[in-house]
């Protein structure tokens, strides 16, 4: 049995680096199909991780790092909003802006404040989210085969990975169940039918942009207060590329893609045990 127990805590480690690249393919999903390409998701998530970083770092408290990265990641969006829809400026130019802008500016603030190379300190625990243990999940983690899923693969995570994983199935409901979905698709495949039928295109683009800002800040908010517990330059690491790809399944190519991409979160994921043993 212990082939098995490796593999479900491998799984469970996967999952939880897949969590940054779920919310931005989200986040991506919602600003596409509004008919807004939004390249600028990977500067996104380095606003929304240093903000919340410097945020908990200078409050102490996980909750105002929290809002304070959705909301530095919201502005960030109403930015590529503002230049794509009221400007019609070129979007793939804009984003692009962002992203060059972001990643400068993050790192050029951070070390202008601590001195550490853009690095924030270490926060403490009290500022980080922390784990959600089921009940009896240590009980029931003693009994074979059964027992090991239900500590390791369905308890043990924190807020923002439960949420992550509560988005999917919401999100396509929100889209494909609902009067905003349906209008919101509509706006992304022919807007002039939708303004001829008295809808306003540019509120329900705005929307989504900011849908889009939310989510995206979920993605860099995670990697700090969940993960590292410090903000450093470049910590994206192109999740944003990658979910950017993986936001338009519209075919069997773009599934297998995002696939691919679980895969590899997940066979990337051997590195520590929750107990903190190498795997």
């Amino acid at each position: 049995m212990e082939w098995f127990n490796a593999f479900i805590v491998v799984f469970a480690s996967g999952m939880r680096l897949a969590v940054p690249l779920i919310l931005a393919c989200l986040a991506g999903l919602w600003s596409e199909r509004s008919g807004i390409v939004d390249i600028g998701l990977e500067g996104k998530i380095l606003v929304g991780a240093f903000a919340s970083a410097a945020g908990a770092t200078f409050t102490g408290s996980v909750w105002m790092g929290l809002a304070v990265g959705l909301a530095s990641t919201v502005v960030f969006s109403l930015i590529h909003g503002y230049a794509s829809i009221d400007q019609r400026a070129n979007q793939i130019v804009s984003g692009t802006a962002i992203n060059m802008v972001a990643d400068g500016l993050t790192a050029l603030i951070g070390n202008a404040i601590w001195s550490q190379g853009g690095r924030t300190p270490q926060l403490p625990a009290s500022a980080q989210f922390g784990t959600i243990e089921f009940p009896f999940a240590r009980e029931i983690g003693a009994i074979p085969i059964i027992g090991p899923i239900y500590e390791h693969l369905i308890s043990g995570y924190d807020l923002i990975t439960y949420t992550a994983f509560l988005l999917v199935p919401l999100t396509y409901w929100a889209l494909y169940s609902t009067r905003f979905g349906l209008r919101l698709r509509a706006v992304g495949e022919n807007p002039a039918a939708v303004d001829t039928a008295g809808i306003s295109v540019r509120a329900i683009r705005y929307s989504a942009v900011i849908i889009c800002g939310l989510l995206v800040g979920l993605a860099g908010i995670y990697l700090v207060l969940s993960q590292l517990s410090y903000f450093q330059p470049h910590m994206s690491a192109g999740r944003g590329f990658i979910a950017l790809r993986g936001s338009t399944p519209t075919c069997a190519k773009e599934l297998a893609l995002c696939w691919a991409v679980s895969a590899a979160s997940i066979l990337s994921a051997p590195k520590r045990c929750p107990d903190g043993s190498r795997m």
